[in-house]
């Protein structure tokens, strides 16, 4: 099974939307996704504020209302990308029962695997783009925090023996994404791989001594 590819929707031309918040909202949004769909078609440095507003179906004026440069629209890209991470995941734990915690590492896992192989070359394009790659602390992204979090309850109620949540969170973020993108490379069947994670975690979040 290879990794699903990557798609994003052309965005559809605003005209006619509804006036006031809603319509600002659908504008902002447009310009995002007509900047994501280039991004990952040409490359940041390649693409234009010109070709962005064209692709949005707006004046090139409207772009500046929203964004003071190109990149500041990038920074907004990236913090609706993490954003939407954190939602995911969080929903998906939420699914599970409270104190069901070897349940919600397993659905926070799922989540976040199918999203990064759904999205990667989003991904890669705002965050891994040569011309303004700029190295990040994940133990502030949001989906980070939510894993940290989980790991932080699970130690409190004596479930997992955790000294350090955040610290152990971004360690295991980041060795699921070095292995998803060898997964990608290789094209790897990803329900082997989600699973190894899983087993992998599971071995970092070893039960409180008896």
């Amino acid at each position: 099974m290879q990794p699903p590819p990557a798609t994003l929707a052309r965005p559809s031309r605003l005209a006619g939307a509804p006036p006031g918040r809603r319509r600002r909202d659908q504008r902002l949004a447009g310009l995002l996704d007509a900047a994501a769909a280039l991004f990952v078609e040409k490359g940041i440095a390649a693409t234009s504020i010109e070709d962005i507003a064209e692709r949005a179906g707006v004046a090139k004026g409207t772009f500046y209302h929203y964004f003071q440069d190109r990149a500041a629209m990038l920074e907004a890209l990236r913090r609706r990308y993490s954003q939407r991470f954190a939602d995911l995941v969080d929903a998906a734990m939420d699914a599970c029962p409270r104190n069901d915690w070897d349940g919600r590492l397993a659905a926070w896992v799922e989540a976040t695997v199918g999203e990064y192989l759904a999205t990667y070359r989003l991904h890669d394009a705002i965050f891994h783009d040569p011309v303004v790659c700029e190295r990040c602390v994940i133990s502030e992204e949001t989906f980070v925090v939510s894993l940290a979090a989980l790991l932080q309850k699970a130690a409190a109620a004596g479930s997992w023996a955790i000294a350090d949540p955040l610290t152990t969170a971004a360690f295991m973020f980041h060795g699921m994404h070095g292995l998803l993108d060898e997964t990608i490379a290789t094209n790897a069947d990803t329900d082997v791989i989600k699973e190894r994670i899983a087993g992998l975690f599971r071995q970092i979040v070893r039960p409180m001594p008896g």
